[in-house]
Formats: C-alpha cells, sequence, structure tokens
C-alpha cells in the first residue's frame, strides 16, 4: 500500500494529482477537480479518486488564499507554482468549501474509509482545519 495520512499530501492519489495535473494546468486543473464533486448529483458517491483531487484543490486554493497550511517542503515547491493564478479567481474559496463538505459526507468514498480508520478524529480534525482556513479567506 501506498502513502496514506490525514494530510491532505500524505497520499499517494493526491501527490500525483499535484505533480501531474495541478504542475501541468494549475487554475484549470484546480477548478476541474472541485467542479468535478459539486458536479455531482446529491447523493451520488464520490469515488476515493475524485475526493482526494478535490481536497488537494482545496489546499492549493487556501495556499493561493494566504489560508495555507503545513504542506511540506517537498509540495510547497509545486504548490506554489500557480499560486498567483489561482488567486486571481475570488470563486475558487466558497467552491472548495462546497467541494470540501461533499468529500465529508455520507456518499464520499474517503469519507467512509477515515470513517473505518483508527485515525478518523484525526483525519476529521485535519479537513475541519482546512476547512476553517478557507472560511477565513476574505
Amino acid at each position: 500500500m501506498g502513502a496514506w495520512g490525514v494530510g491532505t499530501f500524505e497520499d499517494d492519489t493526491a501527490l500525483d494529482w499535484i505533480e501531474e495535473e495541478y504542475s501541468a494546468a494549475g487554475v484549470e486543473a484546480v477548478r476541474s477537480a472541485l467542479q468535478d464533486v459539486i458536479d455531482l448529483e446529491p447523493g451520488d458517491a464520490i469515488d476515493y479518486g475524485l475526493a482526494t483531487a478535490a481536497r488537494a484543490a482545496a489546499e492549493i486554493v487556501a495556499l493561493a488564499f494566504d489560508a495555507g497550511g503545513e504542506l511540506g517542503s517537498d509540495v510547497s515547491e509545486t504548490a506554489a507554482e500557480h499560486a498567483e493564478q489561482v488567486a486571481e479567481y475570488d470563486d475558487l474559496p466558497a467552491l472548495a468549501l462546497v467541494a470540501l463538505a461533499r468529500i465529508t459526507g455520507e456518499a464520499s468514498e474517503l469519507a467512509e474509509l477515515w470513517d473505518e480508520s483508527d485515525a478518523s478524529a484525526e483525519w476529521e480534525n485535519a479537513v475541519a482545519d482546512l476547512t476553517a482556513r478557507l472560511e477565513g479567506v476574505k
């Protein structure tokens, strides 16, 4: 099994997303990852990959709007590549909040996996921290 931790980028899927999608497409990748989750019908299953990409995109939005958390040096450099571009879109923090609400809900495979783990409280705290940071964006 690959990397899987409570931090946003302690996950191979999130690391792949930032290195492949975000690094290549910048703000388009961020918007797409958030919108892919938001556009699902209420109650539709949100698969692990979609949820993980949306969480990573939300973390990038927080960073771009000066509400970033601890990303780690490897990720910070890649995250900063398009941060100025991401910050030009004032609608992204609100989209990130909607996506986070969806990926923590009952239809989310990511949330379900964490609910079944011994670290569910830590994961919930990490997502709550990201949500609070995004809510603080003016």
